[in-house]
C-alpha cells in the first residue's frame, strides 16, 4: 500500500507580479496628471492664493501684500459689482441661451423636414446655418458694430430710406437697445453650434418611436412633446450646460462691442475682471471676482446634474 502523498505546500513567495499589476495605470497616467496640474491646478490654486492679496502686475509674485477678505468685502460694497453680476446672469447668460435653444430647436426641426429632402436641399441649408460660426468672433462683432452704428451703418440706412425713421438710431451708444443688440450678436454668431448639436439629436431618436406614436393616432404636437423633447433631453441637458458654461466666462462681445458702456450700464464680471486687473492694477481684486464666477458656476453645474438626474432616475 502506497504511503499516503504529503498535502501541498502553499508557495510562500511574495505575488510580486500581482502586487506590482495595481501600480501599472496610475503610473501610465502620471505623465497626463503632471501636465494636467501644471496647466490647471497650479494655477487655479495660485488663483486662490492671490484672491487674498493685494498684487499689481508690475509686481512680482513675491511682493503680494496678504490682506486677507478685504478684496471680497470690496466687492460686496461696491455698487458696480452687483449690476455687473445681474447683467452678466440675466442679460449675457439667461436671455441668449434661452433664445438660442428655442430658435436653434426650431431651426434644427426645420432642417429635418422632408421639403428639404425633397427639394434636395439639406446640404445647403447645413452650409448656411453653418456661415456664422465659421466667422471669428472679432470679425463677426466688427461686421455687426459696422451693420448697427448710429449714423452710417447699414440698418440706420435701410430704415431712414424705408421712411420707418428720421434719423439714426444709435443702437450701441443708448441703454433702450444697446443690450438686445447685444443678444443678437451673441445669438447670430453662436446659434449654429446649438442647431448642429440638436439636429444630432433629433436624427438619433428611433423612426419607429415615431410610427408608433402615429399608429395611435398621435398628431404632430403630440409627437413632439411625447417623441421629441424626450428624446433630445439628454442634449438640451448638454448643449444648455455648455452654453451656459461659455457664455457666463465671456469677455469679447460685450468688451469688443460697448467697452461696458454706456457709462457702466453693459458691464458683466468678464469686464469688471478685466478693468480691476489691467486698468486699476489691482491682481488681487481681479482674482477674487474669478474666485466669484467660478463659484456660481460650480453651483449651477452640480443643481442643473442634480435636477437632470433625479429626473431620469424618476422615469
Amino acid at each position: 500500500m502506497a504511503p499516503p502523498s504529503a498535502p501541498a505546500q502553499k508557495d510562500s513567495r511574495p505575488p510580486t507580479r500581482r502586487a506590482a499589476r495595481p501600480l501599472q495605470p496610475y503610473l501610465l497616467s502620471t505623465p497626463a496628471l503632471a501636465v494636467i496640474a501644471l496647466l490647471f491646478l497650479v494655477p487655479s490654486v495660485y488663483n486662490v492664493v492671490l484672491a487674498f492679496q493685494s498684487l499689481s502686475p508690475y509686481q512680482s509674485p513675491r511682493d503680494g501684500e496678504w490682506v486677507g477678505a478685504e478684496n471680497f468685502s470690496e466687492l460686496w460694497s461696491n455698487g458696480d459689482f452687483g449690476g455687473a453680476a445681474v447683467n452678466t446672469v440675466v442679460w449675457l447668460t439667461a436671455m441668449t441661451v434661452v433664445l438660442r435653444l428655442l430658435i436653434g430647436l426650431a431651426l434644427a426641426l426645420a432642417l429635418q423636414s422632408p421639403v428639404l429632402r425633397r427639394w434636395k436641399l439639406r446640404g445647403v441649408s447645413r452650409t448656411i446655418i453653418l456661415i456664422p460660426w465659421m466667422v471669428p468672433q472679432v470679425v463677426a462683432i466688427a461686421a455687426w458694430r459696422w451693420i448697427l452704428d448710429g449714423s452710417s451703418g447699414v440698418l440706420n440706412q435701410a430704415l431712414t430710406g424705408l421712411g420707418l425713421v428720421e434719423n439714426g438710431i444709435p443702437f450701441l451708444a443708448q441703454t433702450s437697445t444697446v443690450w438686445w443688440s447685444i443678444v443678437a450678436i451673441i445669438v447670430w454668431r453662436e446659434l449654429p453650434f446649438v442647431v448642429m448639436v440638436l439636429m444630432a439629436g433629433l436624427q438619433s431618436i428611433p423612426s419607429e418611436q415615431y410610427e408608433a406614436a402615429s399608429v395611435d393616432g398621435a398628431g404632430r404636437w403630440t409627437s413632439f412633446r411625447s417623441v421629441t423633447l424626450p428624446g433630445l433631453r439628454p442634449v438640451i441637458t448638454i448643449v444648455v450646460l455648455v452654453t451656459v458654461i461659455q457664455t457666463f466666462n465671456n469677455f469679447v462681445y460685450v468688451w469688443l462691442t460697448t467697452g461696458g458702456g454706456p457709462g457702466r450700464y453693459t458691464a458683466v464680471l468678464a469686464t469688471e475682471l478685466y478693468n480691476a486687473a489691467f486698468f486699476d492694477n489691482e491682481l488681487g481684486a481681479a482674482a477674487a471676482i474669478g474666485l466669484v464666477m467660478t463659484a456660481i458656476m460650480a453651483v449651477f453645474a452640480v443643481a442643473y446634474m442634480r435636477l437632470t438626474s433625479d429626473r431620469e432616475e424618476t422615469r
